[in-house]
């Protein structure tokens, strides 16, 4: 078995959203892949099958299978042009656990670009700021002082609470064990804290102990909520993620629109390869 190891939203080594990604790995039961990724300890690992010409992947965090993320889907774009490819520009399609998605790979002199298609966001619920209020206190945080600035469950694929805030996302410190039993009763997974003024994002896992350096399930979701609310005026945005982890990354986003409604958002980023392993028997 061989795995690659890539850096997701960043165009160099040792930046952006580290990724390890395992191939030739069919006969891997899920105990097998959980302990790989737990090994590896990175955020997330991705396992790529080939069945018939068609690729299908497995996600993993160290605590449990997803079935949908953006960052190794996107870095699974660069080792699929890297491994099967042979023009400057590909499109992949990848089957996860419950849906077929689109990738695209650029390779140009400017480095490797991976863009994937999230599809239409679903606004899934919009809190009251009584509903609110417990996940602001739960990070440390104040409400927005706008009453329009009001928490959504959105997915593209994974459902996030997006937490709006305008400041002190450097004040984040967990006050509570497990978000969870929190966000579960709104059909969320996972809470995203959103800075709608500068366009800055932090994410956890639900207990607070790994922050992620870059989330591109989240992106989508982010966006969704910044256009939905009036707070951006261009299509294309740039939502910023890990300075508080040394490591920034930069998430493109483009939404597309028919008449004012979000028909797909893609989510597109730089990948660097840092590494290839592989393994004894």
């Amino acid at each position: 078995m061989k795995c690659s190891l890539v850096n997701v939203f960043s165009n160099e080594k040792l930046s952006g959203n580290g990724l390890t990604i395992f191939s030739e790995c069919g006969n891997l039961s899920v105990a097998e892949m959980f302990a790989w990724t737990q090994e590896m300890r990175q955020f997330e690992s991705i396992f790529l099958q080939r069945v018939n010409n068609q690729f299908h992947a497995r996600i993993f965090t160290v605590e449990e299978e997803l079935d949908f993320a953006g960052h190794p889907l996107l870095g699974l774009a660069y080792y699929l042009h890297e491994t099967y490819g042979s023009e400057p520009a590909h499109e992949w399609i990848v089957h996860t656990n419950t849906k077929a998605v689109t990738l695209t790979s650029t390779r140009s002199t400017d480095g490797f670009t991976a863009a994937m298609n999230q599809g239409k966001p679903e606004f899934l619920y919009a809190l009251s700021s009584r509903e609110s209020l417990p996940l602001y206190t739960a990070l440390n945080l104040t409400p927005p002082e706008q009453e329009a600035l009001r928490s959504e469950v959105i997915t593209t694929g994974l459902p996030y609470v997006i937490l709006p805030v305008t400041s002190h996302l450097e004040a984040i410190t967990f006050n509570v064990k497990d978000l969870e039993p929190l966000i579960a009763p709104f059909g969320a997974k996972f809470l995203y804290v959103l800075d709608v003024l500068t366009l800055e994002g932090r994410t956890w896992d639900n207990q607070g102990n790994m922050e992620d350096i870059a989330t591109g399930s989240a992106a989508g979701p982010a966006a969704a909520y910044l256009f939905k609310h009036g707070l951006i005026e261009d299509t294309v945005l740039t939502l910023h993620q890990g300075r508080f982890l040394n490591r920034p990354s930069e998430i493109l986003i483009h939404l597309d629109l028919v008449g004012q409604d979000i028909e797909n958002i893609r989510v597109s980023g730089n990948v660097v390869k840092v590494a290839e392993i592989t393994f004894v028997d």
